[in-house]
């Protein structure tokens, strides 16, 4: 957590030992607990991160989505579609 902290990072490497400045900006994404995000819980709960290191985030954006079979169908159908030139053919019964 140096670096979000202190804005530095220690190098020690081949006998030198240094600090340097570290001024950047973080953007970090997680995945729910079990896949699915739970409104009954907090986010600290949901992503199972400690709330010491979800503190030093100045914003806390969620993009929730909410399940639909039909929608979530025709999405992947097209994101598969984009790497097949030709679908398999259904086997005839």
């Amino acid at each position: 957590h140096e670096v979000m902290e202190q804005q530095t990072i220690s190098v020690a490497k081949a006998g030198i030992i240094c600090s340097l400045n570290a001024r950047t900006s973080i953007l970090a994404a997680a995945n729910p607990i079990n896949s699915r995000y739970n409104p009954q819980m907090s986010v600290v709960e949901n992503m199972n991160l400690p709330p010491t290191l979800l503190s030093r985030f100045d914003l806390i954006y969620l993009v929730l989505d909410q399940p639909n079979p039909v929608a979530d169908r025709r999405l992947a159908k097209h994101l598969v579609s984009l790497y097949f030139e030709h679908p398999p053919v259904a086997a005839a019964t």
